[in-house]
C-alpha cells in the first residue's frame, strides 16, 4: 500500500518549529506593512489637513484685508479689475520676453567688455602695478565722476580701489520657470588684482528684489548679500586707531595712537559691502548712516525705528547698485573722462546762490544791535583793538586812513 503523507503533527519537532517561524515572519511582515500603510495614509491626511488650514487662514486673511480696505467693490469695479488683471498678465509676459532679449544681447556684449578689460590690463614699460595699468585708477575715477558716489568714496579707500581690475554685472536667467519674477535680481562682481590690503580676488554684491507694486513698477529690496572682506593685518581701511590725547611731540602722539583702540570710520568698503536683511542686526555705524539719510528727507528722528533705518539703507544701496549696473559698467570710459557726467543745472546754481544769500541775511540779522528794556535799540558794543602797524585804536575814534603809495 502507498505510504501516508506525513501530517504536521507527525513531523519532527524541528520541522514544526521551522514552519511556525515562517508563519510568524509572514504575520510580522504583514503587520509591519499594515503599520507603514497607516503611517503613510496618516501623513497624507495630515498634509491635506495642513493645506486646508493654510488655505482657510489665507482666505480669512484676504477677507480681513478686504474688510480693512473698505466696503466690497460694486460689480462694475470688479469687472474692471478683472480686465486690469488680464492686462497685467500680458504685461508680465511682455517683460519676460524683454528680459530674454536682454540676456541674449548681454551675451553678445560680453566679448566687448572682455576686450575692454584686456586693453586696460596691458602693461607697457614701467607701468604701475595696479588693477588697470594702462590707465591707473580707471574704475576709481569712473565711479567718482558719477553723482551716486558723491562723498561716498573716502581718501583712504582710493589706494585700495586702484587695484580694481573690473566690475561685472550678472543678470538672472529665469529659465523655464513661468512663475519666476524676472529682472528683480542681479549681482555685481568686483575683481581685484593681488594687493597689500586684502586676500579676496573677488567681492560680490547680490541684490534680492521683489515687485512691491505692479501698477507703478515700485521695487522693494528684500535682502542685499555681500562678500566678507578678508583684510590683511593692519590694512583694514574701514577702521582707524584712536589713542588718548597726550601732551607732547609727534612721537608721543604716534605711540598713543598705535596703542589705542580701533574704531569704525566711513569707508566705501564698509558702507557699500554691508549685508542688509531683516535677519541682520544693524551696527552703530549703519544706524548713524541711516539717520543721516533720514535727516536729508527731513524725517523726525523719533519716527525712525530699525525697520525704517533698514529701508533707508537698502534704498540708498539699491540706487548705487543700479548706477553701477546701468551706467558705469556699460560706459565706463565715458564716466572716466567725465563726458557722461550730468551738467550742473543753472537753476541749481541759482538755488545755491539764494541759499547763500539767505544765510548771509540771517547772519546780518544776528549782528543787528539788540533792543533794551524800553524798546530802544542799544548801541553795538565798542571794540578796542590794534590796527595794522601796532597803533591802538580808541573807542569812538574814526580810523585814520593809511597812506597808499601808487
Amino acid at each position: 500500500s502507498a505510504p501516508r503523507p506525513r501530517s504536521l503533527r507527525s513531523s519532527s519537532p524541528l520541522a514544526r518549529r521551522g514552519l511556525c517561524a515562517l508563519c510568524s515572519m509572514g504575520r510580522v511582515d504583514k503587520e509591519k506593512k499594515g503599520e507603514e500603510d497607516k503611517k503613510e495614509k496618516k501623513g497624507e491626511e495630515d498634509k491635506k489637513e495642513k493645506k486646508d488650514e493654510e488655505e482657510k487662514e489665507e482666505k480669512n486673511g484676504d477677507e480681513k484685508a478686504d474688510k480693512a480696505e473698505g466696503p466690497e467693490d460694486p460689480p462694475i469695479v470688479k469687472q474692471l479689475k478683472e480686465i486690469d488683471d488680464k492686462y497685467l498678465k500680458l504685461e508680465r509676459e511682455y517683460e519676460r520676453e524683454c528680459h530674454k532679449l536682454l540676456l541674449q544681447y548681454t551675451e553678445k556684449q560680453k566679448p566687448l567688455l572682455e576686450e575692454r578689460r584686456e586693453l586696460l590690463q596691458k602693461v607697457e614699460g614701467d607701468a604701475p602695478k595696479t588693477g588697470t595699468p594702462a590707465l591707473s585708477g580707471f574704475w576709481l575715477k569712473a565711479m567718482q565722476n558719477h553723482p551716486a558716489f558723491e562723498d561716498f568714496i573716502q581718501e583712504w579707500d582710493e589706494p585700495v580701489l586702484d587695484y580694481l581690475e573690473d566690475i561685472e554685472r550678472v543678470l538672472v536667467d529665469p529659465g523655464e520657470d513661468e512663475e519666476a519674477d524676472v529682472s528683480k535680481h542681479f549681482k555685481l562682481v568686483f575683481r581685484f588684482a593681488q594687493n597689500p590690503f586684502f586676500e579676496n580676488e573677488e567681492l560680490t554684491k547680490d541684490y534680492n528684489l521683489v515687485l512691491a507694486n505692479p501698477y507703478c513698477g515700485e521695487v522693494e529690496v528684500k535682502a542685499i548679500t555681500c562678500s566678507t572682506i578678508r583684510w590683511k593685518t593692519g590694512k583694514d581701511v574701514t577702521v582707524e586707531r584712536v589713542g588718548k590725547k597726550v601732551k607732547g611731540g609727534g612721537a608721543k602722539k604716534a605711540k598713543a595712537k598705535k596703542s589705542g583702540k580701533e574704531e569704525a570710520r566711513p569707508s566705501f568698503f564698509r558702507d557699500f559691502f554691508r549685508t542688509l536683511s531683516h535677519d541682520v542686526e544693524l551696527t552703530d555705524d549703519a544706524r548713524e548712516m541711516a539717520m543721516d539719510l533720514a535727516n536729508g528727507d527731513d524725517e523726525d528722528e523719533e519716527d525712525i525705528d530699525d525697520e525704517a533705518m533698514l529701508a533707508y539703507l537698502m534704498d540708498n544701496d539699491y540706487e548705487i547698485g543700479t548706477a553701477l549696473r546701468d551706467n558705469i559698467i556699460p560706459f565706463a570710459v565715458r564716466w572716466y573722462t567725465g563726458e557722461a557726467s550730468p551738467e550742473e543745472d543753472d537753476e541749481d546754481d541759482d538755488d545755491e546762490e539764494e541759499e547763500e544769500e539767505e544765510e548771509e541775511d540771517d547772519d546780518d540779522e544776528d549782528d543787528m544791535p539788540q533792543r533794551g528794556r524800553g524798546g530802544r535799540r542799544q548801541p553795538p558794543p565798542k571794540k578796542e583793538g590794534k590796527k595794522k602797524g601796532g597803533h591802538e585804536e580808541k573807542a569812538g575814534e574814526a580810523p585814520k586812513e593809511e597812506c597808499k603809495q601808487q
